[in-house]
């Protein structure tokens, strides 16, 4: 029997269908809008029924399709990330094991994820994966769950079908948005390349369907966000360097209490409508650079600090007019 990959098309699923066909397993993948010339099965999941070419046995299902924005609006999280987990219903048989995609930051503030109260968590994306947990245990009775961290590209060669989380501070950093990043310097910052994700959830779904909970992660061995945000910049500038470009000047990280106190107060009504745009998403971002706690990972990964810089390149690689822009210092006005 084949094996079933849902958001195919996004960064998770892409990495999955790759490789397990690569590994000679008959892969099936769907996603809302396929690309021209994809064999994906076009299924927009938390809006319609499965179409009759998924109705057929599985013997994986890997629930990777997912809305990750963090200022979507619960109804938006809910539709993407709960009604999707109902639609799977109809394909799951009697010889099918489930694995769930979910996040390490579906606990949400209170570390346990039971609660069905949005202001429990940090935002609507958590709130809908902890609720889309409780329901994948509540529906199925051979599932495996898997919480990873934050995502980037492969380890190698740091490739990534799309671009979020750490990209939102790297697009930040690369175009001269942010004089500072509000953070706890020292706070983990568990970042794992897609690769690491891949492999763990190909061995979730070979494993037996034991209803458990597998946290892909770094763990005591992620790094730092001053480390991540230093390591960011220096790739980023010798890539520029390579072209002949000026470097950019490493940002200061602060805590949000010097922020509110020293620096907002001077800067706030000075920024630009863009300024303004790009400091509301790292507002959103600014939780997961406060972790003081590390990740307790079943499945580690290895050294993910590594593959930051290839990420890095991959990234300026794909977007070079943003990689490559002219440093805009931030300067006191006379």
């Amino acid at each position: 029997m084949a094996v079933l990959v849902t958001g195919a098309g996004g960064l998770v699923g892409f990495e999955l269908v790759e490789t397990l066909r690569g590994e000679g397993e008959e892969v099936v993948g769907t996603c809302r809008r396929p690309a021209a010339g994809s064999d994906h099965v076009a299924w927009d999941m938390g809006a319609e029924p499965a179409p009759a070419a998924l109705r057929r046995p599985w013997r994986a299902i890997v629930h990777a399709a997912a809305d990750t924005r963090w200022t979507q609006s619960e109804a938006e999280a809910a539709r993407a990330n709960v009604d999707s987990v109902r639609a799977l219903e109809p394909l799951v048989g009697p010889g099918t094991h489930l694995v769930h995609v979910s996040t390490a930051y579906a606990v949400g503030i209170r570390g346990d994820g039971d609660s069905p109260r949005r202001a429990d968590y940090r935002n609507s994306y958590e709130w809908s994966k902890a609720h889309a947990e409780r329901l994948v245990r509540e529906r199925f009775a051979a599932f495996t769950i898997v919480r990873p961290p934050l995502i980037i590209g492969r380890r190698g060669d740091g490739r990534a079908a799309r671009f979020a989380g750490m990209y939102t501070l790297l697009r930040a950093l690369g175009t001269s948005m942010v004089p500072v990043v509000i953070a706890d310097p020292d706070a983990y910052l568990d970042l794992v390349p897609v690769d690491d994700v891949a492999a763990g959830l190909i061995a979730a779904a070979r494993g037996e369907p034991a209803g458990r909970t597998e946290i892909v992660a770094g763990g005591t061995g992620a790094p730092t966000v001053a480390a991540t945000i230093a390591a960011m910049t220096g790739s980023l500038n010798a890539w520029r360097e390579e072209r002949g470009l000026e470097g950019l000047d490493l940002p200061r990280v602060i805590s949000r209490e010097s922020w509110e106190r020293f620096f907002g107060p001077f800067v706030r009504d000075e920024l630009s409508p863009r300024q303004r745009r790009i400091f509301g998403l790292l507002n959103n971002f600014e939780p997961y650079l406060m972790i003081g706690e590390p990740l307790v990972p079943t499945v580690a990964v290895a050294d993910p600090a590594a593959a930051i810089g290839p990420a890095v390149r991959y990234w300026a690689e794909a977007e070079p007019a943003r990689a490559g822009a002219a440093p805009r210092p931030w300067r006191a006005a006379a």
